[in-house]
């Protein structure tokens, strides 16, 4: 481990060095906006398997936006493609993993595994490709997975798949993004992990959190502080991996060569909120708190309800999700990422 942090450290100033020469690349004109992802990102595809049986949609089918996502209004998708005069093609899943050779999660509405995005995301793109012909140049390509990889059901309480690692998840990053460039993809832009252990539902309750609900039935059967300081560990651990794996495989590795690569730091980016809060959210700014709220056991979903206060005052929209506020300022942020205007983005090529 010791040799490991030296050889990184040495690294240190040599990405820095390129990512300064390089600059920022400052993306104007964008006109695709293509994106990758869970429920922090899905527009309504998951609503469409649930409505057909299960059945993906053929390639082609085009996905209307919806305001009825896991944000209680919009997710980010539409508000930075509203920002960029964009139309976007959104292959997000809520409920997706990665892989589901590495994390596998059952969804009985649909009779099997959610949808993952090496398994069924990047071949539904590929798919429209091959329909559509190959994308144009001002297309960009998002991708923001993890939330579910590393959660309930999976690395943190040690459900992954035996013997897979979050290596293993790392390598599929990687291979979304071979995927894309294979189909022509050249614009890649990677979300880091939210601080989910800020989130109520990975935070213990001692400091905030929930315990058991409809997203975790028998949470407090766990250490709570335990849990909350693994989803610390992971997530910034995968973090920093991002951060040399990057530059790593696309200006050492030459993995993909001709692309431009950034990394949007929405871990900082909501942590600022977090810090801040009157300062991104509307009257009494809520970071700790969600804004719909369901009892538990839970008989019946009418007797959840909304929050008294209004949801532009939340940081999360329930015990997971960022509220459709939080959407708003990230869709921003990404839009300045992509102009070259954030202090959110590292950019590379």
């Amino acid at each position: 481990m010791k040799a490991l942090a030296h050889i990184m450290l040495s690294l240190t100033p040599l990405f820095a060095g390129l990512a300064a020469a390089i600059g920022v690349r400052g993306t104007a004109g964008v006109k695709n906006l293509v994106v990758f992802g869970d429920s922090y990102t899905d527009e309504g595809r998951l609503s469409y398997f649930t409505s057909h049986n299960g059945t993906a949609p053929p390639a082609g089918t085009v996905i209307p936006t919806s305001n009825f996502t896991a944000t209680g209004g919009y997710a980010w998708p539409h508000f930075a493609s509203q920002k960029l005069g964009a139309t976007t093609h959104n292959y997000a899943v809520s409920g997706a993993v990665c892989s589901n050779e590495i994390v596998s999660r059952f969804l009985s509405s649909i009779n099997g595994p959610f949808p993952s995005v090496i398994d069924y995301e990047v071949p539904a793109f590929k798919a429209d490709v091959e329909l559509m012909g190959k994308p144009p140049q001002n297309s960009v390509y998002a991708l923001w997975i993890g939330t579910n990889d590393l959660g309930q059901a999976a690395f943190i309480t040690d459900s992954q798949t035996p013997g897979a690692t979050i290596s293993d998840y790392i390598d599929c990053i990687w291979s979304v993004f071979d995927g894309i460039y294979s189909a022509g993809g050249r614009d890649f832009v990677l979300f880091n992990l939210a601080p989910l252990d800020k989130s109520p539902l990975y935070n213990s309750p001692e400091n905030g959190g929930v315990g058991d609900g409809k997203y975790w039935a028998n949470k407090t059967a766990y250490n709570t502080t335990e849990l909350e300081q693994k989803m610390l560990e992971y997530t910034t651990t995968v973090n920093t991996v991002f951060d040399y794996g990057v530059p790593f495989q696309l200006l050492v590795k030459k993995r993909w060569p001709g692309a431009s690569f950034s990394i949007f730091d929405v871990h900082q980016l909501l942590s600022d909120i977090i810090d801040e809060p009157s300062k991104y959210l509307n009257a009494l700014a809520n970071v700790t708190g969600y804004y719909y709220q369901c009892p538990w056991p839970l008989p019946d979903y009418s007797l959840c309800k909304n929050s008294e206060d209004p949801l532009s005052s939340f940081l999360w929209y329930d015990e997971l999700h960022p509220s459709e506020k939080t959407d708003q300022i990230i869709a921003a942020e990404f839009v300045n990422l992509l102009h070259g205007n954030s202090t959110y983005g590292t950019h590379y090529r």
